[in-house]
């Protein structure tokens, strides 16, 4: 079972590989697919 991320904004929650994208370990990005609300730059534990 996939790991699940909600929603800063709208707080619905979907799957982690439908909303993440890593271009890099220093570029993810984060869109919700219900209200569009989108992040880029997302520290992670890589760096």
């Amino acid at each position: 079972m996939m790991p699940t991320v909600h929603c800063p904004k709208c707080n619905r929650e979907e799957e982690m590989d439908k909303v993440l994208t890593a271009h890099s370990n220093q570029n993810v990005m984060y869109r919700c697919p219900h209200c569009a609300y989108s992040k880029s730059q997302i520290q992670t534990s890589k760096g």
